[in-house]
């Protein structure tokens, strides 16, 4: 009697396990979604560059940045940043350290007809793999070289793996976006998820269609606002991201479950 009792309480709990992975499994937000490169729209930011004969100054949203200078020596930047620059041919090249090791190093180029700027960065993060941003801009106005105006017309990053993972369990959800290298777990309420290295993520569940995830750095200021809507047959997504200022973006794109 006592088998056949723990067979049948085996069992029941088999059922349940089974029937709460079909229930996760049925959510129509979970699964694997693949980024639609042919779908994407970009409005990037518009900056100017100032240039003279030691180095530059980039202006963005009224705000004008420190001046870089470019003489290769060292020199003091914003958030304990050192930063050591040198002119090149068609441009400009950074190395970025704190506490006395790299975390960035960038080149900026302009192309031979001066109508474009290339920005390409290989960061290294203190707690993660290496990876590279690129932005491209076409220039608004002004020049020769560096100096005008320009506006950001793409960006990307070696990261970025174009697959969106989204995993609802009950009232939390792992979020991996499709530039992080792993799943970060939020409540679903807006409750603020805190960065190890600064800054925080939340997720919110506006509506049965509508997730709303909001970025701020570690003074709490708003780095980038998502939203990602579940189309009514539930095999799209479509993504908006807005950046705020003073570089302020504009981003969407339409992602389908695989």
């Amino acid at each position: 009697m006592m088998k056949r009792l723990c067979v049948s309480v085996c069992a029941v709990m088999c059922l349940l396990a089974l029937s709460r992975t079909c229930v996760a499994q049925s959510n129509p937000w979970n699964g694997s979604w693949k980024l639609d490169t042919s779908s994407l729209k970009f409005e990037g930011a518009t900056f100017s560059v100032a240039t003279d004969a030691d180095g530059f100054t980039v202006t963005r949203g009224g705000q004008a940045q420190p001046k870089v200078v470019c003489d290769g020596t060292a020199q003091k930047s914003t958030n304990d940043t050192t930063l050591t620059c040198t002119k090149s041919a068609n441009g400009y090249a950074i190395a970025a350290s704190m506490d006395g090791k790299t975390t960035r190093k960038t080149t900026i180029s302009i192309s031979d007809d001066g109508k474009t700027r290339t920005s390409k960065s290989e960061f290294f993060p203190a707690d993660g793999e290496p990876y590279t941003r690129t932005t491209i801009s076409g220039r608004v106005s002004g020049g020769p070289g560096s100096a005008g105006e320009w506006k950001e017309v793409k960006s990307s990053s070696s990261q970025d793996s174009g697959v969106l993972s989204i995993a609802v369990n009950g009232d939390t959800v792992d979020f991996k976006e499709t530039d992080s290298p792993k799943p970060i777990t939020c409540k679903l309420d807006g409750t603020e998820t805190k960065f190890p290295g600064g800054g925080s993520m939340s997720v919110k569940l506006a509506d049965p269609h509508t997730l709303k995830v909001t970025y701020k750095d570690g003074d709490g200021k708003v780095r980038r606002e998502n939203t990602f809507a579940l189309g009514e047959d539930g095999t799209t997504i479509t993504e908006t991201d807005v950046t705020p200022a003073p570089s302020p973006s504009t981003l969407s794109v339409v992602l389908h479950k695989i």
